[in-house]
C-alpha cells in the first residue's frame, strides 16, 4: 500500500519535470503550479491565522490606501496603492489580504522563471524554481504585507527588464527597464542598491560599450526620472518626511550599524541555508554518479539553437579524450 502510493507520487513528480522541461508545455505547466502554489499557501495563511488580528504594518497600508497620495509618512506610495486598486475588486477581509500577499510572492517566482529562461537550462529551471520555494520569503514572510514584500516583485521585475534592455538594446524594453526601476523606488528606497548594483553589472560587462553607445540606457534613465518626477516633488514640498523617518527609527553609530549588518547578512544566509544545503546534497549526489573512467571534465561553451532559431550559448561538461564507447558504457552503467 505504502508502496504504491510512493510510486504514484514519484509518477506524478515525474510528469510534471517532464512538463517543466518540454519547451512545448513548460509555459503552461509552470502556471498552473504557480497558481496552485499561490492558492495552497493563502488558504495556509487564512487558516493558520484566523484566529489572530492581522499585522499592524497591513493594517497601516489600509489607512494609507484610502488616500490618493504621492507617499505617506514612512514609505513611498505604491505600498498604499497596491491595496487600494486590489480592494476594489476583493472584499476586505483577511483571506484577500493574504492572498494578495501571495500573489505578489507568486508573481516574483514567475518572473525569476521567465529570467532563468534566458540563462539556465531547462533541469536547472526547474531545480532554481524549486529551491526558490524553499526560501522563506516567498512563502511564510510573504504573508505579512509591508513594503518588503512589495519589493518582491518589484525586483524581480527590474532585474528582468534590465537584462532584457541590455541584452536587446531596443528602446521599448529601455523604456520598461526605466519604469520597472522607477516603481522599485517608489516601493522602497531601499532599492536604489539593487540599481546601484544593475548599474555596476552593465559598467563591468564585457558588451559596455555597445550598451552605452545605444539609446538604451539613456532612454532607461530619462523614463525612470519622469516616471519619479512626480514622487520627487512631492518631497520636496513635504519637507522629504520619508527620510526624516528612516533616520529616527534607525538611530545608531558605527559600531552598531556594523553589528546590524553582520545581523543581516547571518540571517540573510539563514533564509537561505535550507535550499543551499538540499542543492549541495544534490551535486554530491550527482557527482558521486557520474562515470569516472572518462577522466575528469572540462567546461566548454557550444552553441546551441534557441526555440527562436537564434543560437545561443551554454555551458556543458565535455569530457576530456576517452573512447565515446567507453564513455556510454560508464554512463549507462551509472
Amino acid at each position: 500500500m505504502v508502496s504504491r502510493l510512493v510510486q504514484s507520487v514519484n509518477g506524478a513528480i515525474d510528469r510534471l519535470i517532464d512538463a517543466l522541461t518540454d519547451p512545448l508545455r513548460r509555459g503552461r505547466a509552470v502556471l498552473l503550479l504557480l497558481v496552485a502554489y499561490c492558492a495552497l499557501w493563502s488558504l495556509y495563511g487564512a487558516i493558520s491565522k484566523s484566529s489572530q488580528d492581522i499585522h499592524f504594518d497591513m493594517g497601516e497600508a489600509v489607512v494609507w490606501s484610502r488616500e490618493a497620495l504621492l507617499a505617506n509618512p514612512k514609505h513611498p506610495p505604491l505600498s498604499a496603492w497596491i491595496p487600494w486598486v486590489w480592494f476594489h475588486a476583493f472584499p476586505a477581509a483577511d483571506w484577500a489580504y493574504y492572498l494578495l500577499c501571495m500573489v505578489l510572492a507568486t508573481f516574483a517566482l514567475w518572473v525569476a522563471w521567465m529570467i532563468s529562461l534566458r540563462f539556465l537550462t531547462p533541469a536547472k529551471q526547474v531545480a532554481g524554481l524549486a529551491l526558490l520555494t524553499l526560501v522563506p520569503f516567498f512563502n511564510f514572510q510573504a504573508l505579512k504585507y509591508n513594503a518588503n514584500t512589495v519589493l518582491l516583485p518589484l525586483w524581480a521585475l527590474a532585474t528582468g527588464a534590465f537584462l532584457h534592455s541590455f541584452a536587446t538594446r531596443r528602446p521599448l524594453p529601455a523604456a520598461f527597464a526605466g519604469l520597472a526601476a522607477a516603481a522599485a523606488m517608489l516601493g522602497k528606497y531601499w532599492s536604489i542598491f539593487l540599481l546601484a548594483g544593475l548599474g555596476l553589472a552593465a559598467l563591468t560587462d564585457p558588451r559596455r560599450r555597445d550598451y552605452f553607445r545605444s539609446p538604451a540606457p539613456w532612454i532607461t534613465i530619462v523614463v525612470g526620472a519622469i516616471a519619479l518626477a512626480p514622487h520627487v516633488m512631492w518631497l520636496f514640498r513635504q519637507g522629504s518626511t520619508t527620510f526624516s523617518y528612516a533616520l529616527a527609527s534607525h538611530p545608531g553609530t558605527y559600531g552598531t550599524a556594523f553589528v546590524s549588518g553582520i545581523g543581516f547578512i547571518l540571517g540573510t544566509l539563514g533564509y537561505a541555508a535550507v535550499p543551499a544545503v538540499i542543492a549541495a546534497l544534490a551535486c554530491g549526489h550527482r557527482a558521486r554518479r557520474l562515470p569516472t573512467r572518462c577522466g575528469r571534465t572540462s567546461p566548454s561553451v557550444v552553441p546551441s539553437p534557441s526555440r527562436s532559431g537564434r543560437r545561443s550559448c551554454c555551458r556543458r561538461l565535455r569530457p576530456s579524450p576517452c573512447k565515446a564507447a567507453s564513455c556510454r558504457s560508464g554512463v549507462s552503467a551509472g
